[in-house]
């Protein structure tokens, strides 16, 4: 009897150390330093017009990696670093009463632990008051009702962040980042 609990002990140890693997290389999959974005909670609740205009933004913006390209096209550093946010670099020859998801008016880049470097976060995209007045319903954005669009004083701006660049553990389109320091 003994020898036939230890095998099958074993083989239960054996397959939920397997698990164990598994679910480690999926929280490294979902780690920032690999491609994937979003959390599965966020690609469950996205449809699939809000998962092409995330891959249109993405797609436009790609180059924007390289700050110098960003500096080139006309943005330019537009706050101090805020803390879950990093540095603000806005174009504003983009501010207009129109949402493009290829289009975002700032972007944000934020020096993360243990680099030198700025680096891409996220995408920011901004409505003026002078378009949709403040105490208003918010603009129209993405597909869906999960971005969450604010309306912050003193900058005269509806605002929401898309976390494109860096995995924001608490969503996709929330304004802060716990990650950024």
């Amino acid at each position: 009897m003994k020898n036939s609990i230890r095998p099958a002990s074993l083989f239960a140890c054996v397959a939920l150390g397997g698990i164990a693997c598994l679910a480690g290389a999926g929280v490294a999959a979902a780690a920032n330093t690999g491609p994937r974005i979003l959390g599965l909670s966020d690609m469950m609740k996205l449809s699939d017009k809000t998962e092409d205009q995330l891959e249109a933004a993405k797609e436009a913006t790609r180059k924007y990696k390289d700050i110098n390209v960003a500096l080139a096209e006309g943005f330019f550093q537009g706050s101090p670093d805020v803390p879950g946010e990093g540095f603000h670099y806005l174009n504003p020859a983009r501010l207009d009463c129109k949402f493009d998801p290829a289009h975002p008016e700032i972007l944000l880049y934020a020096f993360l632990p243990g680099q030198t470097q700025l680096k891409l976060v996220a995408l920011e995209y901004a409505i003026p008051f002078a378009c949709m007045p403040a105490n208003g319903p918010p603009p129209e954005g993405f597909a869906g009702n999960l971005d969450v669009w604010h309306n912050d004083e003193p900058v005269p701006f509806w605002t929401v962040n898309a976390w494109l660049y860096f995995r924001n553990p608490n969503g996709l389109f929330t304004l802060e980042n716990p990650l950024v320091p």
